[in-house]
């Protein structure tokens, strides 16, 4: 599973990036990123950039993303993903390379949740519709970067930078769309990703 709410603190964080709250209950989060060239020079480990609704001191996320995956040959994979935390994440076979450019949107529409993501340079785009087993308190929204893996504290591939762009909020931007939350990675103290100021739908994090 991908979402570790970031209401359960640790002293590894697991989420980079913004989240909004104050001003749900949202509905719609939509953006896009850039697929980036990773190093995997310094060996392995998993990066995962989603957008979704929830999960910023909760136990839900309803999520869309895709991993950067630094594992074996020492050449980057890529594979997009849906989930409903805390149900399991499914993968789909879509191809992506780097520097390839994703949309993704997650919206509710009266129970049930509608997530897309596509690829404009590759050209495809698909479209789940889902059910939460939990109900969903829609009181977050957020553009993440995040650690994935088994144990608290799995590698980080280094992924370079992902910059979100066109960030949108029930129809705002990011910034605009709440009270905006900077989350970095950390090993207990230590920084592992630096995070650009949130202006409107768009910041980066190297």
């Amino acid at each position: 599973s991908h979402a570790q709410p970031r209401g359960r603190r640790h002293s590894d964080q697991t989420w980079a990036g913004y989240a909004v709250t104050g001003g749900g209950p949202y509905t719609t989060i939509s953006g896009s990123w850039n697929v980036p060239t990773m190093n995997c020079s310094h060996g392995g480990g998993d990066a995962s950039p989603w957008i979704g609704i929830d999960g910023w001191g909760n136990d839900t996320v309803e999520q869309i993303g895709i991993d950067l995956d630094c594992y074996g040959s020492g050449q980057g994979s890529y594979h997009p993903w849906v989930e409903m935390y805390p149900g399991p994440s499914d993968y789909f076979k879509e191809p992506v390379h780097a520097g390839d450019t994703l949309t993704a949107s997650v919206s509710d529409s009266g129970g049930t949740w509608t997530l897309t993501e596509g690829d404009t340079t590759a050209g495809w785009t698909k479209t789940f519709h889902r059910r939460p087993k939990h109900t969903p308190q829609r009181s977050s929204a957020e553009a993440i970067v995040e650690d994935v893996g088994g144990g608290a504290a799995p590698p980080v591939s280094d992924f370079n930078t992902v910059t979100f762009s066109d960030v949108t909020v029930d129809g705002s931007p990011l910034a605009s769309a709440g009270s905006p939350h900077r989350t970095t990675l950390e090993r207990a103290s230590t920084p592992l990703s630096r995070e650009s100021a949130l202006s409107g739908g768009q910041f980066s994090i190297t």
